[in-house]
């Protein structure tokens, strides 16, 4: 019953934001298909909660009404999206978008934000087989973004091309998105790994990453752990369609560890980032 009273009460708010002035409980009961006196009850509880001023039969949203109800909007209006992309079926997405406006949290919904967008930008570019980074960040909305990426080494070793860079940073990556243009952010961690010179297990960590642009390597920007590399360089390649379209991005590195070049030489390793 405390459910099905929230959701009443979510409904009618957004029936007084979308009709405005317009509304009236006549209408808004005829609407929501709710009996008259159940939606005077309602209009009831949002005045007392200070969301709504009613002057005899007219009706209208305070400030606190209108931005209360411009959430839920927008958190339903996502939340359908991102049910109806996962295949849910539209009747059941529109009935249980209510419950996740209302009870998800915002972490939760700031997840499901940065996944409807990075859906829409794929829809965008699904007719562009190649395109750089700065075709996807200029599509995307100001945030921060996490893709999972994996590093390779240029050539087969031990049976795999796996680099062991791949285990030197913080998985997913973050793509920083700001007025259009993006940064990616690779959070370094320790890594152990057999010294190329005496085969002993040594403990460091990369000390330096360049990234290749315009025909020769650049030194990356570091903060602590944090190297920055302009998302501009990243070259991507469209695989796949609908729900199986993925986009596939890739730019090479040249990095160094921390215990010096005679136990881990500098390597060139190609960066891989999935969106």
């Amino acid at each position: 019953m405390v459910e099905a009273s929230a959701v009443l009460r979510l409904r009618v708010l957004l029936c007084l934001l979308a009709d405005g002035e317009k509304s009236s409980v006549t209408g808004i009961a005829k609407t929501l298909g709710k009996e008259h006196y159940t939606i005077s009850r309602m209009l009831s509880v949002l005045e007392k909660e200070g969301l709504l001023n009613r002057n005899g039969r007219r009706l209208r949203l305070t400030e606190s009404g209108k931005i209360q109800a411009k959430e839920y909007a927008k958190r339903i209006h996502i939340t359908i999206d991102h049910l109806l992309y996962e295949g849910v079926n539209i009747q059941s997405a529109r009935n249980d978008a209510y419950y996740w406006a209302l009870y998800n949290s915002e972490d939760t919904m700031e997840v499901i934000y940065h996944a409807e967008e990075k859906c829409r930008v794929k829809y965008e570019l699904r007719s562009k087989k190649y395109f750089d980074g700065n075709e996807l960040c200029r599509r995307l909305k100001d945030g921060k973004y996490q893709f999972p990426f994996i590093i390779y080494r240029e050539h087969i070793k031990n049976g795999t091309n796996i680099s062991m860079a791949n285990e030197g940073f913080e998985h997913p990556c973050t793509l920083s998105i700001k007025n259009g243009a993006g940064t990616l952010l690779l959070r370094g961690v320790d890594l152990t790994a057999k010294s190329a010179s005496t085969g002993i297990a040594m403990r460091g960590h990369v000390k330096t990453v360049k990234y290749f642009d315009s025909g020769a390597y650049i030194n990356s920007e570091r903060n602590g752990n944090v190297f920055s590399i302009p998302a501009a360089v990243l070259n991507f390649c469209n695989i796949g369609s609908g729900m199986d379209q993925i986009l596939h991005g890739h730019v090479c590195l040249r990095m160094q560890c921390s215990v010096g070049v005679i136990h881990m030489p500098e390597s060139t390793a190609i960066f891989t980032v999935l969106v």
